[in-house]
């Protein structure tokens, strides 16, 4: 393999696995604690979860928020591909919550959350219990698997790598050791985590094929007719640069993966491989359901579409697990956790918040240094009571979108941790 690589040490794969933090210490609750109380409580320490508690202290110095995360640091998805693909190093991607517990005074707990008790406001964790006024749960998202089990041993064996830490780590080193042969890559219908995300992986995959000359083909097995963002940029990368090792398969749903033979079965055919990325149909974490917030037969939890507050008063659900008329991305999340942690903000000082429509961007990777992307706004319609969605996409693969998406990157990462 190509010395250019970015490799895994074996500090990444402790860190992926969660064995090794690179934080600081916590603050943790010790088990004869059995209830603590915040004004606000914030489940998952994602872009969403991150984004809300940093803002809540911002904004208003004097309120008390615990932010609960059980993995010991934060991962971005967003440019996670490019990890992958071997052209960024792990590190850039990983932060220590310890940032906003000593830049802006949020209780950071690194616990496992049990269960949400509404009735009693609480949040049941591993050491004890912690009390609420204000509720945000961001936990992102599950894999929805209960109605096609063949998925399960796919997961462990053939690591999807859409749930941030180990499962990249994993994927990771399967790429690197990767030889040569056949590999095959699966999308499922949406919604799911980051549109883009399998096209983008798709086309870096083969880009690095490229780039170390390696004897591979990649079949990529979309259950869509086509990519369902950046279509035509995706498809002109796809067919321009790609053609003579990429084989694109459209509108193939997937039907039972053998893991031990190495062979996924679709209503297309069967294609062996030697390392696969099958990526499984996604719903929101099973957290709430159990919490009741999430009705049973839906995948996603029903939220105020401007101000993501559930049925429930003053209990608030953003990122992925929501059903909102943004895109399940690590920006919208981003974008949801400014505007809640506005409204509580205002709530507790007996204030309203304006309504607004919330913008999405995106970009994405097309080979090692171009990229694409796109602009989404939104008007609300009131008579079909539906948020309308306004597209610019930019499909020409240039060097300097590619520039732009890092730029975009760092932006992003500064506001949640500097």
């Amino acid at each position: 393999m190509s010395k250019q690589w970015s490799g895994v040490n074996r500090r990444d794969l402790l860190v992926g696995a969660g064995i090794l933090g690179i934080s600081a210490p916590l603050l943790a609750y010790s088990k004869t604690q059995t209830r603590q109380k915040a004004q606000v409580v914030i489940v998952g320490g994602g872009y969403g979860g991150v984004t809300t508690a940093k803002h809540l202290k911002k904004e208003n110095p004097s309120l008390d928020v615990v932010l609960i995360e059980e993995r010991p640091f934060f991962m971005s998805c967003p440019m996670s591909n490019h990890f992958l693909a071997g052209i960024m190093e792990l590190t850039p991607l990983c932060f220590s919550y310890n940032i906003l517990e000593v830049k802006y005074g949020v209780r950071v707990v690194q616990d496992k959350v049990l269960g949400v008790e509404l009735d009693r406001k609480v949040v049941r964790t591993s050491s004890g219990y912690i009390a609420y006024d204000y509720l945000v749960l961001s936990p992102g998202i599950d894999y929805d698997v209960k109605d096609k089990p063949f998925y399960r041993d796919s997961i462990v064996y053939n690591p999807p790598a859409f749930k941030p830490g180990s499962e990249h780590i994993y994927l990771k080193r399967l790429i690197e050791e990767f030889e040569g042969g056949d590999i095959v890559i699966t999308v499922p219908p949406p919604p799911y985590r980051c549109p883009p995300a399998p096209y983008e992986r798709a086309a870096l995959i083969a880009s690095m094929i490229k780039r170390n000359n390696l004897k591979a083909h990649i079949y990529f097995i979309d259950a869509n007719e086509r990519p369902i963002i950046n279509a035509e940029g995706f498809l002109s990368a796809y067919y321009d640069l790609y053609k003579d090792i990429a084989t694109y398969v459209t509108s193939a749903q997937v039907r039972d993966i053998d893991v031990h033979k190495k062979v996924v079965k679709t209503s297309h055919g069967d294609f062996k491989y030697d390392i696969a990325n099958i990526i499984p149909p996604m719903k929101a974490s099973n957290l709430l359901q159990e919490a009741g917030i999430l009705k049973r037969g839906q995948k996603w939890v029903e939220v105020n579409p401007f101000t993501f507050e559930t049925s429930v008063k003053n209990v608030f659900v953003i990122g992925d697990a929501s059903q909102s008329y943004l895109p399940k991305s690590g920006y919208a999340a981003h974008s949801e956790g400014k505007m809640v942690a506005k409204i509580i903000n205002a709530r507790i000082q007996g204030k309203e918040v304006k309504e607004e429509y919330l913008q999405m961007i995106c970009y994405s990777m097309v080979s090692d240094k171009e990229a694409i992307m796109t602009e989404t706004s939104f008007k609300y319609d009131t008579v079909s009571k539906r948020f309308i969605p306004t597209h610019r996409e930019d499909n020409i693969r240039k060097e300097t979108t590619a520039k732009r998406y890092e730029e975009w990157a760092k932006g992003l990462w500064r506001d949640l941790f500097g």
